[in-house]
C-alpha cells in the first residue's frame, strides 16, 4: 500500500514542474516546495532576506548622496546616547536606592533579633536568679511549708511563670521515713485529694512509669513544691532516682553551679508541642556558714513557652523564635521550642503562637533572607537561639529610588524628545525625498514575505499532517514484522489479533497519508479561505471515530484509549476534514500523556452534534490558553515537536465545516496533579435522522465506499448508471466477469505489478498485460485485443514522451473501441473524457476487497452523460455484457 502510494505524489510533482495549471500561485509554490533539487538550481529563487538586504542596499546607496546626511546620523546619536545615559543613571539610581532601603531594613531586623536574643538571656537569669533565692530561704531547713507558699505567691505576684518551684533536701536512707510520715500528715490534713506513696521514681533507666523508690543511701525528693494542685504526680519524685534528673543532680553536687535536665515531656502540658526543662540550684557557698555545701538543692520547673513569651514582653516587630539544646545527652542539637512572637503593645506582653517541631539543619536550609543565629548560655548547657523574619515585616520601602529613577528617565526621554522635534525640519526634507524609494522597497519586501509565507506554510503543512499517521504506520509495521520473524509466526490467537490490529492501522494510516497528500493544495487554498468542504451524511462511530481510535492505538504503552459514541449518531459533515482534526487532537493528547487516558467522544447537546478528546496529561498552562490556536505558536512539549500549526489547522477546517473548536478551561481529568485537557468540537449541526434518512445515508455510503480508493465524491457526482432500473439493482451484490483481458499502462513498475496482484485478489482469472509508455501500450493494443486498458496520465520513454491522454486519442484513432480507464493522482478527468476515455479514476487503488470490487465494477459499467458507450468484449463462455444488461449496479447519487 505504500509503495502504491508513492507514484501519486511523483505525478504530483510532474503535473507541477511540466503543465502548471491552475492557481499560477498554487502551482510555483508547489513546484518550489517539492521538485528535485536540480530544478530549483536551473531557476534560483531569492529569499526575502536577500531581496531585502537588495532593497534595503539600493536605499542606502541613494541615501548616501543627500547632503545633510552626516547630520542626521550625528542627531540620532546624541538622541541615542542621551537615552542609554538616562537609562543607565535611572537604572543605577533604583539599584543603589533598593539595595540601599534592604540593607537598612537587614541591619534594623539583626538589631531587633540581637535584642530578642538578649531578652531570651535575661529572662533565663531571672529564672536562676529565682532558683538562687528560693535555695536562701530554704537552706537552712527551718521554714514550714506555709512559709514556702508564702514564698511562691511573691514569685507569682512578681510575674514570674514557671510550673513549679521546689526544694529538694538531701536526705538520707535514715531519715526518710520521718520525712515520709511528716508529708503524709500535711497532705493529709490541708490537702486530702492527694494520694502520697511516698519517696517515687524511675528505679531503672528502661523504667516508664513511677513506682516507690527503692531503697538507697540518699535521696532528693520533692519534698517541698508550689503549686500542689496539677502537680500531684510529683510529691517527693527523687530526682536522684535515674536519667537525665539523676545527671543534673550529681553536676550539681560535682561543680557546685546551676545544671538543667535535658528537654522533658511534662505530665501536666496540654500543649502539643510545648517542652519544659528543669532548672536545679545547688545554692552558693555562705562563708559564715561551715556547714556542708553543696548539700540541697532548689530547683524550678519552667515551661518553654513561658520563657519565650517572657522574652519576647514589648517586642518591637514580630518575629519567629526557635530554641535547641546544643549539649542534650541523647541528640543534639534538640529541638526545645518554638513561637512565632505577636507584639500586643507596650506593656501588653507577648502573644504566642507555638510552631511545629523542625530540626535546625532543616530550619537552616528552609531560612528566609532575614534570620540570626546565636548560641547563648544556660547553666551548664549550650543552647541555640534562632530568629526569622515574619513574611510582611522589614520589608523595605522602594517607592523613593523607584520614583526617583522614574524621575531621571522622564527627563532623560523629555531632553531627547526635544532633541527630536528640533531636527524635525531637516528630517522632513529627507523623507520625502525617500518616500518613492521606500514605498517600492516595501512593495518588493512584502511580495516576497507573503510567497516565504505560503511556502513556509505548504511544507509545515506537509510536515506536520504527515508525520502522525505515517509513524503510526512504522510503529505497527515494526510490530507486524516482529510478529512474522518469530520462529512460529502468528501461532496464537492473540498474536493474529494483534496483528491484525496492526494491519489496520497501517491501512488506515496510509490511507489518511494518501487522502491528505492528495487533497494538499486545497489544504494551501483553506488558508486563503478559498477552500470549500464536501458536508454528506456520515455515521460518526463508523466514519469517522473508529478510524481515527485504530489509527491511535500504540501497543506497549500505558494510555488508555476509551471510545464513547453511541451507534445511533449520524451528521452532515466533512469526514476526512473531520478526522483530520479529531487525528490532531488526538495525536497531541498522546504527546503529553505518559499514563493514563486518552478519550474520542461524541454525543448531542442541544440537538447538536459535539465531539470531544480529552485526557489525563498535563493541562494546558494558563498563560497559553489564550493563544493556543494562533499561527506557529511554541510547541506545548519539553521537546519542542511539531510545527506550531495543528491546532491552527484544526480551527481553519472547523470554521471551515460551519463549527466551533475551543478549549474546555472548567474540564477536570479526575487524577492528582494532572488536570489534563479536552478540546471540544461543535460540529453546529443536528443529527439525522436514521428512521428518515436510511435511504440517503445507505446511498452515500456506497458511494463512499466505491470512491475509498481512487474516485473522489465529485468524480462520482459526474456519473451515471448504464441502465435506469438503478432502483432495483441496488440491493443485489457485485459480480465482476469472469475472465477478461486487460492491459495495464504505467511507468512504474511497482504500481504496475501492485496492482495486478491486487487485482488478482477478486479477479483471479482475469488475464494481465503490462506496459511501461504509451507508445508500448498502442503495439501492445495492436497485436490483441483488451477488454480493458487501465492509461497513466504521465509516463516517461527514452526515445520519446506519450502523455496518457494523447494515446488514448491514438488508440481511438487506431480502432479500438472497447473500455479505457485514465488514471492519475490528480484531477484529469475532463482532460481524459475529453481525449475518448469511458471513466477516470484516481491512483492509487483501494486494496480492500470490497472497495477495490466496487471501484472496478463502477469503472466497467458506468459512463458519463453524454459519452459513447464502449461495451466490454466478453470471454466465449460468458454471456455478453453491454449497456443493456441487467448487471447489478452501484447506486451513485450526488455528493455535495
Amino acid at each position: 500500500m505504500n509503495k502504491m502510494a508513492a507514484p501519486a505524489t511523483k505525478e504530483q510533482d510532474i503535473e507541477q514542474g511540466q503543465k502548471g495549471g491552475g492557481d499560477p500561485t498554487i502551482s510555483q509554490q508547489t513546484a518550489g516546495t517539492i521538485t528535485s533539487p536540480e530544478s530549483h538550481q536551473e531557476e534560483p529563487t531569492p529569499s526575502p532576506k536577500e531581496m531585502e538586504h537588495d532593497t534595503s542596499s539600493h536605499h542606502n546607496i541613494s541615501a548616501e548622496n543627500r547632503p545633510h546626511q552626516p547630520a542626521y546620523k550625528s542627531v540620532w546619536f546624541i538622541v541615542c546616547l542621551i537615552a542609554m545615559l538616562g537609562t543607565f543613571t535611572s537604572g543605577a539610581f533604583v539599584a543603589l536606592g533598593v539595595i540601599s532601603a534592604n540593607r537598612a531594613q537587614e541591619d534594623e531586623f539583626n538589631r531587633s533579633a540581637q535584642d530578642l536574643v538578649q531578652k531570651v538571656e535575661a529572662a533565663w537569669d531571672d529564672y536562676v536568679t529565682a532558683a538562687s533565692w528560693i535555695h536562701g530561704q530554704c537552706r537552712d531547713r527551718t521554714f514550714d511549708r506555709m512559709e514556702f507558699r508564702q514564698m511562691f505567691e511573691y514569685f507569682q505576684n512578681a510575674g514570674l511563670d514557671f510550673q513549679a518551684m521546689q526544694f529538694d533536701p538531701n536526705i538520707t536512707h535514715d531519715d526518710r521515713d520521718f520525712y515520709e510520715q511528716e508529708a503524709r500528715d500535711f497532705y493529709a490534713e490541708y490537702h486530702p485529694q492527694v494520694n502520697y506513696r511516698g519517696f517515687i521514681g524511675f528505679n531503672t533507666a528502661n523504667a516508664t512509669s513511677l513506682e516507690p523508690r527503692w531503697p538507697a543511701p540518699f535521696y532528693f525528693p520533692i519534698h517541698y513544691m508550689e503549686p500542689i494542685v496539677g502537680n500531684e504526680a510529683a510529691i517527693d519524685l527523687d530526682y536522684h532516682a535515674s536519667g537525665s534528673r539523676k545527671r543534673t543532680v550529681l553536676s550539681c553536687m560535682e561543680f557546685g553551679q546551676p545544671a538543667l535536665t535535658d528537654r522533658l515531656r511534662l505530665v501536666q502540658e496540654t500543649e502539643a508541642v510545648a517542652y519544659g526543662v528543669v532548672l536545679m540550684h545547688p545554692g552558693v557557698n555562705v562563708s559564715m556558714q561551715e556547714d556542708v555545701w553543696p548539700k540541697d538543692l532548689a530547683s524550678i520547673v519552667i515551661r518553654i513557652p513561658d520563657l519565650l513569651r517572657r522574652a519576647g514582653k514589648d517586642q518591637g516587630e514580630d518575629a519567629k523564635v526557635y530554641l535547641y539544646d546544643n549539649d542534650d545527652s541523647t541528640n543534639p542539637p534538640l529541638f526545645l521550642g518554638a513561637a512565632r512572637v505577636v507584639n500586643q503593645g507596650l506593656g501588653q506582653g507577648a502573644l504566642l503562637v507555638l510552631i511545629d517541631e523542625i530540626t535546625l539543619s532543616d530550619l537552616r536550609k528552609s531560612a528566609p533572607d532575614l534570620a540570626v543565629e546565636e548560641v547563648i548560655k544556660a547553666a551548664n548547657k549550650n543552647w541555640t537561639v534562632v530568629v526569622h523574619a515574619v513574611d510582611g515585616t522589614f520589608e523595605a520601602s522602594h517607592l523613593i529610588p523607584v520614583l526617583g529613577g522614574c524621575i531621571i528617565f522622564v527627563a532623560a526621554a523629555c531632553l531627547a524628545y526635544w532633541v527630536v522635534l528640533n531636527t524635525r525640519r531637516i528630517e522632513e526634507l529627507n523623507r520625502m525625498q525617500a518616500a518613492a524609494d521606500s514605498e517600492r522597497a516595501a512593495l518588493i519586501i512584502e511580495n516576497a514575505n507573503q510567497a516565504a509565507k505560503a511556502e513556509r506554510e505548504l511544507n509545515d503543512f506537509i510536515a506536520h499532517e504527515v508525520r502522525n499517521p505515517v509513524a503510526a504506520a512504522m510503529a505497527a509495521t515494526s510490530f507486524v514484522k516482529t510478529a512474522i520473524n518469530q520462529p512460529e509466526p502468528l501461532q496464537t490467537e492473540e498474536a493474529r489479533a494483534c496483528t491484525r490490529d496492526d494491519v489496520n492501522i497501517i491501512s488506515n494510516a496510509l490511507k489518511f497519508v494518501n487522502d491528505l497528500l492528495r487533497n494538499m493544495l486545497d489544504m494551501h487554498r483553506a488558508s486563503n479561505k478559498q477552500m470549500k468542504v464536501t458536508l454528506s451524511p456520515a455515521d460518526l462511530l463508523h466514519d469517522v471515530i473508529e478510524p481515527v481510535h485504530a489509527m491511535l492505538q500504540q501497543r506497549g504503552t500505558k494510555i488508555k484509549f476509551i471510545l464513547e459514541c453511541p451507534s445511533d449518531i449520524y451528521v452532515k459533515t466533512d469526514r476526512l476534514r473531520l478526522k483530520q482534526v479529531l487525528l490532531n487532537l488526538g495525536r497531541n493528547s498522546v504527546k503529553f500523556v505518559e499514563e493514563g487516558f486518552v478519550r474520542l467522544q461524541a454525543r448531542v447537546v442541544d440537538n447538536n452534534v459535539e465531539l470531544s478528546v480529552d485526557d489525563s496529561g498535563p493541562g494546558v498552562p494558563e498563560e497559553k490558553r489564550d493563544k493556543i490556536f494562533s499561527k506557529f505558536q511554541e510547541s506545548l512539549d519539553m521537546l519542542s515537536q511539531g510545527t506550531g500549526i495543528g491546532l491552527h489547522l484544526c480551527k481553519n477546517l472547523v470554521d471551515l465545516m460551519g463549527g466551533d473548536i475551543y478549549l474546555d478551561t472548567d474540564y477536570h481529568s479526575g487524577i492528582e496533579g494532572y488536570p489534563g485537557s479536552r478540546f471540544v468540537v461543535r460540529l453546529n449541526q443536528p443529527p439525522l435522522d436514521s428512521a428518515e434518512h436510511d435511504g440517503e445515508l445507505h446511498n452515500v455510503e456506497n458511494a463512499v465506499d466505491g470512491v475509498a480508493g481512487g474516485a473522489r465524491p465529485d468524480s462520482v457526482s459526474k456519473t451515471e448508471p448504464l441502465s435506469d432500473n438503478e432502483g432495483e439493482q441496488t440491493n443485489q451484490p457485485l459480480q465482476l466477469p469472469n475472465r477478461l483481458s486487460v492491459l495495464f499502462c504505467d511507468d512504474d513498475p511497482i504500481l504496475r505489478k501492485l496492482f495486478i496482484r491486487t487485482a488478482r485478489t477478486v479477479a483471479p482469472d482475469w488475464e494481465f498485460r503490462q506496459a511501461s509508455n504509451g507508445e508500448t501500450a498502442i503495439k501492445l493494443a495492436q497485436e490483441h485485443s483488451f477488454d480493458l486498458v487501465f492509461m497513466d496520465m504521465y509516463m516517461a520513454s527514452v526515445e520519446k514522451q506519450l502523455l496518457g491522454t494523447e494515446t488514448v486519442t491514438l488508440l481511438r484513432r487506431n480502432g479500438y473501441n472497447n473500455r479505457i480507464c485514465g488514471l492519475s493522482a490528480n484531477d484529469k478527468e475532463s482532460e481524459f473524457l475529453e481525449a475518448g476515455a469511458d471513466v477516470f479514476s484516481f491512483k492509487p487503488f483501494p486494496c480492500e476487497a470490497k472497495a477495490l470490487t466496487q471501484e472496478l465494477f463502477r469503472i466497467l459499467y458506468y459512463r458519463h452523460p453524454g459519452s459513447e458507450v464502449h461495451e466490454i468484449v466478453s470471454r466465449p463462455d460468458e454471456p455478453r455484457l453491454s449497456s443493456t444488461s441487467s448487471s447489478p449496479e452501484l447506486l451513485v447519487d450526488e455528493v455535495p
